[in-house]
């Protein structure tokens, strides 16, 4: 990442607080998810571990979600994220991936659940997230 973005990717992804206006939280929830994603599809399960809520690290080892992600496809790539909704403290954003299947490359839409942590949002739960543990 340059010095010119990286200060952009932080500032996106931080600023949880319930004050702060829904489409700008929309904005922070889609940034942390565009970083989750581009991280899980660069270093597998391992980057994916760095973005995951405090409550979900105490449940769950980094070796515990390479498992439990093992039957997930890991994607190629983030697209867009395609809505954020919320409720309190919580997000559900609908992520849109490309993944590579046996016949090519396809954009595949997946549930991720936030939770806004100080001034940051970590991630609860992703598709195959239930099987993890320490």
């Amino acid at each position: 990442m340059s010095a010119a973005v990286a200060p952009l990717a932080i500032g996106i992804a931080c600023g949880g607080g319930q004050d702060v206006p829904e489409d700008e939280r929309a904005r922070q929830v889609s940034g942390v998810a565009e970083l989750a994603a581009n991280a899980y599809a660069a270093a597998g399960a391992d980057g994916l571990y760095d973005y995951l809520a405090p409550v979900v690290v105490a449940n769950c080892s980094k070796q515990g979600l390479a498992t439990a992600l093992a039957s997930q496809p890991v994607p190629e790539g983030f697209v867009r994220t395609s809505s954020v909704n919320f409720d309190g403290d919580s997000a559900q954003a609908r992520i849109v991936q490309r993944v590579q299947d046996g016949s090519g490359t396809k954009e595949v839409e997946v549930e991720w659940t936030f939770a806004a942590v100080g001034d940051s949002w970590r991630l609860n739960h992703v598709p195959g997230l239930e099987g993890c543990s320490r």
